[in-house]
């Protein structure tokens, strides 16, 4: 019997290349999906192993049937209609796809994660068409048990609080520091100070200082670690410095290298990642790979408004279970952020309506 290992990212695909190397007759031993790579348990990618076997012919005729030949092919024979089983509950197609899979699916929920949240739930509860409100309960209580790490910026009774926006171009960090600030300034009364090393684009400065000026607040331009971290030592009375950083292609080692460097000038920077929910999942996973050299501690979501679908909020919270703090859902200064929700936040990812606050 000739027995080999196969692995792919899905069990499809390695079942898919058990079949193409060993054949039609080959049976499936074993399956396990496991994680590979990453950092501390984050960034991991989930992969699929299938141990496939198949029968080696004999060249000799053989005279008449051994016992133990004929129970190893009684054996092989059960394996293979397991695996017929198996492989029939796996959808290769839309066609076969299930209507509480398509569900997910279409709220740009990825396979494996919306698989994952079906798991373990009754047959007669998966019936959409049954009771269609049932079933959404069932699935918003899913969905929002992993967004419920959330927190924003907690101001400490004594010292300065000093955050950091970070991420990729046109996610909006200039307007959401700018709502921040106008936030814990004028709706809390703190006191509050910005400072931008986002020296490549004059226009963000000039917006910048544009609100510091409306709101009252000081404004300070930082073109090297030196800089801030003098900036950071005039502004040690406030209670809350908010720091914005140029957007960086996560595909520019020079660039993000730099922005470690700057930010590094204390430990004590709370990072916030922003990403845009209108940024494809694929390229948010690679965003937030790239942008750990950072060691972000927190996601920001930006652009609700924008989005036709927020799956993919839940995907990259299933991905990397890390904490989530605000969400904003257009341009107004300051109404148009708050701190996450994880049960509206559900409620929109399966496509219901996000309402503010207040």
């Amino acid at each position: 019997m000739n027995v080999k290992l196969f692995t792919a990212a899905t069990l499809q695909e390695a079942m898919l290349q058990a079949k193409n190397e060993l054949g039609r007759d080959a049976v499936i031993l074993h399956t396990r999906r496991f994680r590979k790579g990453g950092f501390l348990g984050f960034f991991s990618t989930e992969m699929a192993e299938v141990m496939a076997a198949v029968e080696v012919k004999q060249t000799k005729a053989v005279e008449k049937p051994q016992p133990d030949l004929t129970s190893l092919q009684l054996e092989m024979a059960r394996m293979r209609k397991t695996l017929d089983q198996v492989a029939a509950k796996i959808p290769d197609d839309e066609n076969q796809t299930s209507p509480a899979l398509a569900y997910l699916l279409q709220n740009d929920i990825d396979l494996q994660i919306a698989k994952n949240l079906l798991q373990g739930l009754p047959e007669d509860q998966l019936d959409i068409e049954k009771d269609p409100e049932y079933f959404r309960r069932l699935l918003l209580k899913k969905v929002s048990g992993h967004l419920q790490k959330v927190d924003g910026i907690t101001i400490p009774k004594s010292g300065c609080k000093t955050v950091a926006l970070i991420g990729p171009t046109g996610v909006g960090k200039t307007t959401t520091i700018a709502k921040l600030a106008a936030s814990f300034a004028l709706k809390e009364g703190y006191k509050v100070a910005l400072i931008t090393a986002d020296t490549y684009r004059i226009a963000a400065v000039e917006q910048l200082k544009t609100y510091g000026d409306i709101l009252g607040i000081p404004v300070d331009i930082v073109y090297d670690p030196d800089e801030l971290k003098a900036a950071l030592f005039r502004h040690q009375d406030k209670n809350l410095v908010l720091i914005d950083t140029a957007g960086r292609s996560p595909r520019n080692k020079v660039q993000l290298e730099e922005l470690r460097t700057i930010l590094n000038v204390d430990p004590y920077i709370e990072i916030h990642l922003v990403l845009s929910v209108t940024t494809k999942y694929r390229d948010a996973l690679e965003i937030i790979n790239r942008f750990s050299a950072c060691s972000p501690q927190k996601l920001l979501f930006t652009k609700l408004d924008e989005a036709a679908n927020m799956g993919t909020i839940l995907n990259l919270l299933y991905r990397f279970p890390t904490t989530l703090s605000y969400i904003t859902m257009g341009q107004n200064v300051p109404d148009d952020i708050e701190l996450a929700n994880p049960n509206k936040l559900a409620n929109l990812i399966l496509r219901g309506s996000y309402a503010r606050s207040g």
